[in-house]
């Protein structure tokens, strides 16, 4: 249907301000639902992909983090050396059975990725619901 100058029906006040704020809305959504995308553990993802690597490292310590329950952590820091003789520590949240099986100076299985050796993640590592669906998805 074509409109001629000065023929077509023309919107009241009400609609165009409606039209207005459902453009704003949709706009907002988009951008608070990018802002929400973890891209830390898409990339981390996507380095996995290429292939992981396991290796033997070393408990330094365990440690506890908060101090009320729902925020309190259970951590344990460890070492281990990569493919390219590099040395490296991290340290991982744990859930608290898994977390008071380890000792310093304990070998525990590290896993890392070939790619970028600074990602790693031991066994019983907790991680966000998102990385495990994730991880599935692309397997």
């Amino acid at each position: 249907m074509v409109y001629f100058p000065g023929t077509h029906p023309r919107r009241t006040p009400t609609q165009r301000a409606v039209r207005i704020l459902i453009g704003i809305a949709a706009c907002t959504l988009i951008v608070l639902a990018l802002y929400a995308i973890p891209y830390d553990i898409l990339r981390e993802e996507r380095f996995r992909i290429y292939g992981e690597t396991s290796t033997t490292g070393v408990v330094l310590e365990t440690s506890t983090e908060g101090n009320a329950a729902p925020e309190h952590r259970f951590l344990l820091r460890y070492k281990y050396v990569d493919q390219d003789g590099i040395a490296r520590e991290a340290t991982a949240p744990l859930p608290r059975e898994a977390w008071s099986r380890y000792r310093p100076g304990q070998p525990i299985e590290v896993i890392y990725i070939r790619s970028r050796p600074g990602y790693s993640r031991i066994q019983d590592e907790i991680e966000p619901p998102f990385q495990k669906w994730l991880r599935k998805a692309l397997e």
